[in-house]
């Protein structure tokens, strides 16, 4: 009984991890997509997971949702800052802030 709740805690696991991935290339594909289309350059070409989260559809199914940041410049200059949902397989938001930290 010990070995099958462990395969079951291990396929989890790996299903979280996988799903972790795929979310994440989708994350940086989104986020390459949106600077190209502005005209910005995406920084060090990462996306950085911030939050992770469950929350219900509106067919009340559980889904994780995934905050990512990420660093964008339009001149290689200034550092400007933006962030990126994903709600399961989905983009849900997108938003690239103004303010320039230095």
């Amino acid at each position: 009984m010990h070995e099958i709740l462990l395969i079951i805690a291990l396929s989890g696991i790996v299903a979280y991890w996988w799903d972790t991935m795929y979310t994440n290339e989708l994350a940086l594909k989104a986020c390459r997509q949106l600077c190209q289309a502005s005209n910005m350059q995406l920084l060090d070409s990462t996306v950085m997971r911030q939050r992770v989260w469950l929350r219900r559809d509106v067919s009340m199914r559980v889904q994780i949702c995934r905050l990512y940041s990420f660093e964008y410049s339009d001149d290689n200059e200034s550092r400007r800052y933006g962030y990126i949902v994903t709600t399961g397989h989905q983009v849900a938001e997108t938003r690239m802030h103004s303010p320039q930290l230095h």
